[in-house]
């Protein structure tokens, strides 16, 4: 068994209360769009463009120094409807070394730092952690558990982070159209260009199979 696999199995086998990989049951016609690693200066207005021609929801999982950059991104971020997610401040390296589990007070504090800028701007929305990496360990899904925020992973996945070119983002499109099922929540990244072809080839599609890609948030 490959390591993505084992991953998918031991993911699928935590409790919901304590990591949400899908939409909840009855949401048959949603599909929530999630985005990394940003906020980016040119290219979240692009994405944030985009979805508002499509009337799509998302949740924008920010990192904290990014944020705190461009604080004017994250209040155009909520004003459009769209929601502020944690994404811990630093997204250190030492978050995705393999077998070792950040330690958890450290790593507290740096979500919790990340937290002190979004909770001013989504003052009545949903409180959301998406683990870097999406790895779910006792120090992150605890810290999740002592801020009151609900960690949130994903079920669709292309990795493209790795994408380099305007080609590779539209072949990642057109990868989710062929694996995209109703309540699957997505990731993407905002901080890299290719999303952006890439949500060109995906998001009419979406919008013409009838899929509502507004009240994703609202299942979680």
């Amino acid at each position: 068994m490959n390591l993505s696999r084992v991953r998918s199995v031991v993911g699928a086998a935590i409790p919901r209360r304590l990591a949400t990989r899908r939409l909840r049951p009855g949401t048959a016609s949603s599909v929530l769009l999630t985005f990394d690693d940003g906020p980016h200066e040119t290219i979240t207005p692009a994405v944030l463009d985009r979805l508002e021609v499509y009337k799509a929801r998302a949740v924008f999982f920010v990192i904290g120094h990014r944020a705190e950059q461009c604080p004017r991104l994250l209040r155009d971020i909520a004003a459009r409807g769209h929601v502020l997610g944690n994404h811990s401040y630093t997204h250190s390296p030492t978050y995705f070394a393999p077998n070792k589990p950040p330690p958890l007070g450290p790593f507290r504090a740096d979500v919790a730092r990340c937290q002190s800028l979004i909770d001013p701007v989504m003052r009545d929305g949903p409180r959301l952690f998406r683990p870097p990496g999406g790895r779910l360990t006792i120090s992150t899904m605890l810290t999740a558990q002592l801020l009151g925020l609900q960690c949130i992973v994903w079920s669709r996945d292309v990795s493209d982070w790795r994408f380099r070119s305007d080609d590779q983002g539209r072949a990642g499109g057109a990868q989710l159209l062929r694996e995209i099922q109703p309540a699957d929540i997505v990731l993407l990244h905002d901080d890299n260009p290719s999303v952006l072809p890439l949500l060109d080839v995906l998001l009419p599609e979406l919008a013409s199979r009838g899929l509502d890609l507004s009240a994703g948030a609202r299942y979680l």
